[in-house]
C-alpha cells in the first residue's frame, strides 16, 4: 500500500472538489492510502511541523499551493513530492487589472515558488497541455498531463427536449464572468433574432454591463446537477492568453457529463475537450460565436446528435475513474522504480 499525505487548498474550492476529494473514497482499491491535511490554514511554525514529519509517507501531494522554498526543500528531502495544479499560477490572471499581489498567480513570489516546487517534485500532475509544456521546462522527465476529472451521472442524463425554448448556459466563479463580456455581441444578437432562446447563468452574482440579458441562478453544490440538467447548451469563452491558455476546461466536462452540446473558445484545453462540428463548436471570434448559436439553436436533432457525442467523448476521457486510474499506474511505476532506486 502506497501512503500518501495529501497537503491542499480549501474544502470550499472546485480544485480542491474535483482534483482530490472526488477521488478519496476509492484510492484504497487502487492500493494508495490517502490522508489530507488542509494546508492553507495553517500557521508557520504549523506548518513546519507537518513538513518535517513528512518522512512517515512514501509521497506528499501538494495540490496546486506552491509553499515557500523552506517548506518545499524540507519536504522534498523527506518524502517524495507529488506536485499538482491546473492553472497558469506563472500567468497574470485575464481579467486583474493592475499589478498582481504577492499572493496571486504572476506575481514574483507566486512565479518563484511554483519553480521552486516543480524543480524538487518527484511527480508533477499537470492539468492540460499548457501547464505540462511550462512543467517540462524545470522537470521534462516527471511531467504528466493529469485533466480534472468529473464523476459520471448514476443514470444517464435525459435527452436534451426538442420543446420550442432554448436555453444557453454558463456556470462558473464570479472572476470569470468576465469572460461573458466577450461574447456579449453574438450573444445579444442571438437574443434579438431568436426569441425562443434564453441566457442563464450560475455563478455567485449575476453579470454586469453586459447586453445580453441573462437569467441568474445562484451557485450551490445541491442545485448544480438540475441546473445543468435543465440547459440545452453549454459555453465557455476564454481569452487567448497566457492565463486562459492553463485553464482545464472543467465547465465544459460538466456541461459534457450531463450530454450537452458545448460551444467554447478555441483556447488551451477547450481545443481536446471539444470535438469541432461533432460534439460542439470551437470559436475565435465574434462571428463564429453568433454562427454556433444559431446552428444549435435552430436545429434540435444536431442539439441532440452533439449532446451524445459530448457524453461519449467525456466517459472516455475525463471521467473520474478513467483519470483516477491513470494516475495509479503513474504512481505504482514510480514507486516500484523509486524502490528500485534505493
Amino acid at each position: 500500500m502506497i501512503r500518501i499525505l495529501c497537503l491542499h487548498l480549501a474544502e470550499n474550492r472546485a480544485s480542491y472538489r474535483y482534483r482530490v476529494e472526488q477521488f478519496l473514497p476509492y484510492w484504497k482499491e487502487y492500493g494508495i492510502d490517502m490522508q489530507t491535511i488542509r494546508i492553507t490554514s495553517k500557521s508557520y511554525p504549523e506548518k513546519l511541523s507537518i513538513a518535517l514529519r513528512c518522512g512517515e509517507y512514501d509521497y506528499v501531494w501538494l495540490q496546486r499551493k506552491p509553499l515557500a522554498p523552506l517548506f518545499t526543500s524540507i519536504i522534498a528531502r523527506k518524502s517524495q513530492l507529488i506536485y499538482d495544479y491546473d492553472d497558469a499560477l506563472y500567468a497574470v490572471e485575464s481579467y486583474l487589472k493592475g499589478k498582481p499581489k504577492p499572493t496571486q498567480p504572476g506575481s514574483r513570489q507566486s512565479i518563484r515558488r511554483l519553480n521552486a516546487v516543480l524543480k524538487r517534485s518527484s511527480i508533477i500532475f499537470a492539468g492540460s497541455e499548457a501547464l505540462a509544456s511550462y512543467s517540462r521546462r524545470f522537470n521534462p522527465a516527471n511531467t504528466f498531463i493529469i485533466p480534472t476529472a468529473y464523476t459520471k451521472l448514476p443514470e444517464p442524463p435525459p435527452p436534451a427536449g426538442s420543446g420550442k425554448e432554448v436555453t444557453i448556459g454558463w456556470i462558473g466563479n464570479t472572476g470569470n464572468l468576465y469572460f461573458l463580456g466577450m461574447i456579449d455581441k453574438a450573444a445579444a444578437s442571438i437574443q434579438s433574432r431568436f426569441p425562443n432562446v434564453r441566457f442563464s447563468v450560475m455563478s455567485g452574482k449575476a453579470p454586469e454591463g453586459v447586453q445580453t440579458k441573462w437569467e441568474f441562478v445562484s451557485w450551490s453544490k445541491e442545485a448544480e446537477a438540475e441546473w445543468l440538467d435543465s440547459i440545452d447548451i453549454g459555453i465557455m469563452p476564454l481569452e487567448d492568453d497566457e492565463w486562459s491558455r492553463g485553464k482545464c476546461a472543467f465547465k465544459l466536462l460538466q456541461y459534457m457529463a450531463h450530454g450537452k452540446p458545448v460551444v467554447a473558445s478555441r483556447v488551451g484545453a477547450n481545443i481536446d475537450a471539444v470535438i469541432h462540428g461533432k460534439s460542439g463548436f470551437l470559436a475565435s471570434s465574434e462571428a463564429e460565436w453568433e454562427h454556433a448559436f444559431a446552428s444549435l439553436v435552430s436545429n434540435p436533432e444536431e442539439r441532440l446528435r452533439m449532446g451524445e457525442e459530448s457524453l461519449k467523448h467525456f466517459l472516455a476521457t475525463y471521467e473520474r475513474e478513467q483519470v483516477q486510474a491513470r494516475m495509479a499506474k503513474i504512481l505504482h511505476d514510480h514507486f516500484r522504480q523509486h524502490r528500485k532506486d534505493k
